[in-house]
C-alpha cells in the first residue's frame, strides 16, 4: 500500500483531487515535523511511504515544472563529519532520478545535487531504521535563490498530481 506524504496541503489538494481514495497524510514543512508524522504512522515493511512535493533545483539541469525521483539525499548542513548520504537501492518509479540535499535554510550549496528540499533525509532515515520502503518524488518549482513571486508552484502542484496518479494506477 502507497501513503502519499506531502509537506503541505497546497502540495496534496491537486493529488487528492485526482485520486480521493489514495491515503494522504500531511506532515508538515521539515525535518522535525516529518519525522514527527513519519514515527506516528508507524510504517513496517510491505509499506511504501511516497514523500511528494516541490522541491528547487540548482541549475538548469532539471527545468522547473518537472518531476524527479530522488535516489540520494544528503543533509548538507551538518558538519561534514556528520554527514550521511542515503541512497535508494533501486528506482521506483520511470522518472528521471536526482541527487537531493535535504536543507533547513534556503539557497544551500548544492555539493553535486541537483535539487534541494526540506523533508527528504528524514524519510530515508527512518525508512532504513523502521524497515519501510522510502519514494520521494518532488516537482520542480523554483531555482534556488529565486524569490517566491518567481516560484511556478501551481504548475508544479499539477505535474506532481499527474506522475502521482500514474504512479497510483500502476501500483
Amino acid at each position: 500500500m502507497n501513503i502519499y506524504l506531502f509537506p503541505t496541503e497546497l502540495e496534496a489538494k491537486a493529488f487528492r483531487a485526482l485520486c480521493p481514495n489514495a491515503e494522504v497524510v500531511i506532515s508538515g514543512v521539515g525535518m522535525a515535523a516529518t519525522a514527527a508524522t513519519i514515527a506516528s504512522l508507524g510504517c513496517r515493511g510491505g509499506d511504501v511511504v511516497v514523500l511528494a512535493g516541490i522541491a528547487g533545483a540548482y541549475d538548469d539541469s532539471v527545468a522547473v515544472g518537472s518531476v524527479v525521483e530522488v535516489m540520494s539525499e544528503e543533509c548538507v548542513e551538518l558538519p561534514e563529519r556528520f554527514r550521511r548520504r542515503y541512497l535508494q537501492p533501486q528506482p521506483y518509479t520511470t522518472l528521471r532520478g536526482v541527487a537531493s540535499n535535504t536543507v533547513h535554510t534556503m539557497q544551500s550549496l548544492s555539493h553535486g545535487a541537483e535539487i534541494e528540499n526540506m523533508e527528504g533525509a528524514v524519510l530515508m532515515a527512518m525508512a532504513e531504521t523502521m524497515g519501510y520502503r522510502a519514494v520521494e518524488v518532488r516537482a520542480i518549482s523554483n531555482r534556488v535563490g529565486d524569490s517566491f513571486e518567481k516560484w511556478a508552484v501551481d504548475e508544479a502542484v499539477m505535474a506532481l498530481a499527474k506522475e502521482l496518479k500514474k504512479l497510483e494506477d500502476e501500483k
